[in-house]
C-alpha cells in the first residue's frame, strides 16, 4: 500500500511519530529556508540526522516493496556478517515511524560523504591515474560480493558514493540480495542504462543481478581514463547513464560507443566481447561473473624479465634503467604508476629500494620485485713524501693514501698493479729510477664503480754548467769574453739576466776596477750559482828620473833591457837604469816630463821570473801592434 510523501513529512516533522528509538535521539537537518532536508527516491525518502555528532540516513518507505520485514531483517544479518568496508553499517527497524495513525517499518543507515561515481568520475575525468585506481577498486568490490554471494540489485552511479580517498560505499539497500533471500520475486528493476535488456523479464532475484551492470560501469570508468573527451561527447553528467544506454543494447556493434570504445585499442575487444556475449543470452541465469569471463578469454599475464640496469647494487645519485618484458597484459604498473605504453623507466637512486612491477590483465595480475641496494661512492686521497727525485741517487719516495667506502683497494705504477694487499689507510715506499705515476684504485661498494686518484713522482738530473772568462786580469776599454755551458737547465741568467743554456758574451769595455760576473743557473730543484771575478791591471809608474844637470838636453833617449816603447822627457835625453814595475800585465807606459831633474833611478820589481815573462810577452805585442801602424 502506498503512502504519501507529505504525511511522511509530517510525522518525521512530530518526531514524537518516530518510534525508532535512536532516530529520534538524533537532530534532523534543515535546509536554508527552514525545510526539512529530504531526498526522494523511486521507492523511499531519506532524512539526514545527526546522532552522537554521527551522521545517518534515516529511510522510510513510501511504495509497497511487499514482505520488506523478512528482506530487510536477512539484509541487515548479511550486512553485518560480511562485515564489508563498502557497506554501510545497516539496521531495520519493523516499527519505524507512525504514518496516518499505522506503524511502517523504516531502516537506517550510517551516512557516507562523498561524490557519487559518476560525479567522481566526471570531476577526475583528466586524471587517468584516479581513474584507474577507481576501476581497480570497484572491481575489488564486485569480486568480495561474489565471493559472499552477494547482489546490489539496483547498481548505478546514485548507489555508488566514492569518498577523497577513493575509497567505495554501496548504499540504497532496497534491492540487496543474500543467499537467504533465493527464490524471492525481482520487484526492482533498476535503471535501465546499467541493466541487462532480460531484467525487465526476469522473475527471481539471485546473485547475478549486477553481472551485467558491473561490466557497464568497470568498462566506462577505463574507457573515460583513456579518452576523458568521452564524458562531454555522451554528456555523462547531465544524464542518468554512463556512457551506454538502453538503446545501445539493441544493437551493440553498430552503436557509436562501441566503435570508440574498439578505437582505445586491443585490451578493449575483450571487454567489448563480454559485452557482446552478455547481450546474447536472454536470461540473467547465463550470465557469469565479467572477470570470470575475462580470465577464460585472456591468458594470464606474464613478466618475462625485468631487471636493473646496474644489478642489484649501485651507488647514491646515480641513474639507473628500470626495464621489463611482458606478455599478456592490458595495463603495467611500476610502483603503482602506470607505465603501460613504456618498456624501461629511468630514475635516480639515492637509498636502497625495492620496486615491484605489476602486470595486469583484466582482473588477473602477477607482480615481481627487485631489490637495489644503494652505497655511498668512495672517496680517494694519495699524496707523496717527496714529488721529486735526483737522478741516479738512488732516493725513496713513500705513497700514502686514504681511502673511504671501498669493496677493494689496488695500487698502480704507471698502470701496473703492484703486489701488495692494499688497506684503507695505508702506504707504499719504494725507489725508482725515473719519473712515475702511482694510482690508487678503489672498487664501489657496487662491485663495479671504480674510482682512483693519482700522485706523480719526477725523477730529474741535477744541472752541470762551466763557466770561464778569457781573461783574469784586464785594463779599461780592452774586452774580454765570458763563456759557460749547461746541461739540464731549466733557466739560466747572467746577473740576473736571462741568457741561453749555452753561450759567450764580450765585456767590450773591459773592466776600470775589479768585477765580479756571477751565473745562476736552475734545474729542477732549485738555483746554483758560479761567479768570475776579473781584476784590473794597474799601470806601469815610474817613481823618479835622475839625471845629472849640467848634461840637460831638448830629447835624452834610454835604452834598458826592459825594451820599453819610445820614451820621450823633454829637455832629457839619458839613459834610465832602473824602472819600478807594478802589475801583471804591460800594455802601454807613459812617462811624464821632468823638468831639470839632478839624476834618474828606474828601479823595476818584480815578484816572479814567470810575471816578468808575461810582461815581456805583452809589450812584446804592443810593440809589434804599433809598428804595424
Amino acid at each position: 500500500m502506498a503512502i504519501d510523501i507529505d504525511d511522511i513529512l509530517t510525522s518525521v516533522s512530530a518526531k514524537s511519530l518516530i518510534k525508532d528509538d535512536f532516530i529520534r535521539a538524533g537532530q534532523f537537518c534543515y535546509l536554508p529556508t527552514g525545510d526539512l532536508e529530504i531526498y526522494t527516491g523511486g521507492f523511499t525518502v531519506v532524512f539526514p540526522v545527526i546522532v552522537n555528532k554521527e551522521k545517518w540516513a534515516f529511510r522510510c518507505w513510501h511504495a509497497n516493496l511487499g514482505n520488506v520485514r523478512q528482506r530487510f531483517e536477512c539484509i541487515a544479518d548479511a550486512i553485518q556478517n560480511t562485515r564489508a568496508k563498502y557497506l554501510c553499517d545497516f539496521a531495520y527497524v519493523d516499527e519505524g515511524i507512525i504514518v496516518g495513525g499505522k506503524l511502517f517499518p523504516t531502516t537506517r543507515m550510517r551516512w557516507v560523504d562523498g561524490y557519487t561515481i559518476k560525479d567522481y568520475i566526471c570531476e577526475n575525468k583528466h586524471s587517468k591515474e584516479k581513474l584507474l585506481k577507481l576501476a581497480e577498486r570497484f572491481l575489488k568490490v564486485c569480486q568480495d560480493m561474489h565471493k559472499h554471494l552477494l547482489a546490489h540489485g539496483d547498481l548505478q552511479h546514485g548507489n555508488i558514493i566514492v569518498d577523497s580517498k577513493c575509497e567505495i560505499y554501496l548504499v540504497d539497500y532496497d534491492s540487496f540480495y543474500c543467499p537467504k533471500l533465493a527464490g524471492k520475486t525481482d520487484i526492482i528493476t533498476g535503471l535501465s542504462a546499467y541493466q541487462h535488456p532480460a531484467r525487465r523479464n526476469n522473475l527471481i532475484v539471485s546473485e547475478k543481478l549486477d553481472y551485467f551492470s558491473e561490466l557497464i560501469i568497470y568498462l566506462s570508468i577505463l574507457a573515460i581514463a583513456h579518452n576523458p573527451a568521452l564524458v562531454d561527447k555522451y554528456q555523462v553528467k547531465d544524464s542518468e547513464r554512463m556512457l551506454f544506454s538502453a538503446d545501445d543494447f539493441s544493437n551493440i556493434k553498430y552503436s557509436d560507443i562501441y566503435k570508440d570504445i574498439l578505437a582505445l585499442g586491443q585490451e578493449f575487444v575483450v571487454y567489448l566481447q563480454i559485452l557482446e556475449i552478455y547481450l546474447s543470452k536472454t536470461s540473467l541465469s547465463d550470465l557469469e561473473p565479467f572477470d570470470v569471463l575475462l580470465g577464460r578469454l585472456t591468458k594470464d599475464p606474464v613478466i618475462k624479465k625485468f631487471s636493473a640496469s646496474c644489478g642489484k647494487k649501485t651507488l647514491n645519485g646515480k641513474s639507473i634503467v628500470l626495464s621489463w618484458d611482458v606478455e599478456n597484459y592490458t595495463q603495467i604498473l611500476l610502483d603503482g604508476k602506470d607505465v603501460t605504453t613504456q618498456i624501461s623507466n629511468t630514475l635516480t637512486i639515492n637509498s636502497s629500494t625495492t620496486y615491484t612491477l605489476t602486470v595486469i590483465n583484466g582482473h588477473k595480475r602477477t607482480s615481481k620485485s627487485i631489490m637495489v641496494s644503494s652505497y655511498s661512492s668512495p672517496s680517494v686521497a694519495v699524496t707523496a713524501s717527496k714529488t721529486k727525485l735526483h737522478k741516479g741517487r738512488n732516493e725513496s719516495v713513500t705513497i700514502n693514501w686514504g681511502v673511504q667506502n671501498a669493496e677493494k683497494i689496488t695500487l698502480l705504477q704507471d698502470g701496473v698493479p703492484i703486489d701488495k694487499k692494499c688497506g684503507h689507510d695505508d702506504s707504499y715506499k719504494c725507489s725508482i729510477k725515473d719519473t712515475t705515476t702511482f694510482t690508487v684504485q678503489a672498487l664501489a661498494l657496487d662491485g663495479k664503480t671504480t674510482f682512483s686518484d693519482s700522485v706523480t713522482v719526477e725523477v730529474h738530473p741535477d744541472a752541470k754548467f762551466k763557466f770561464e772568462s778569457d781573461k783574469e786580469y784586464a785594463f779599461p776599454t780592452i774586452p774580454f769574453t765570458l763563456s759557460w755551458t749547461t746541461k739540464h737547465a731549466k733557466r739560466v741568467e747572467l746577473n740576473g739576466k736571462k741568457v741561453a743554456d749555452n753561450g759567450t758574451e764580450i765585456i767590450k769595455k773591459g773592466v776600470d776596477k775589479d768585477t765580479t760576473y756571477t751565473l745562476a743557473v736552475t734545474d729542477e730543484f732549485g738555483t746554483k750559482e758560479s761567479s768570475i771575478t776579473v781584476k784590473m791591471l794597474p799601470v806601469p809608474r815610474i817613481n823618479a828620473l835622475l839625471v845629472p844637470t849640467p848634461d840637460i838636453q831638448q830629447t835624452i833617449t834610454m835604452n834598458v833591457d826592459l825594451k820599453l816603447p819610445n820614451i820621450t822627457v823633454s829637455s832629457l835625453d839619458t839613459q834610465l837604469q832602473e824602472v819600478e814595475l807594478i802589475g801583471a800585465s804591460l800594455y802601454n807606459t807613459e812617462l811624464e816630463a821632468i823638468e831639470t831633474p839632478q839624476f834618474i833611478d828606474l828601479q823595476y820589481k818584480l815578484k816572479t821570473p814567470t810575471l816578468w815573462q808575461k810582461i815581456e810577452k805583452s809589450i812584446a805585442k804592443l810593440l809589434h801592434r804599433n809598428e804595424n801602424r
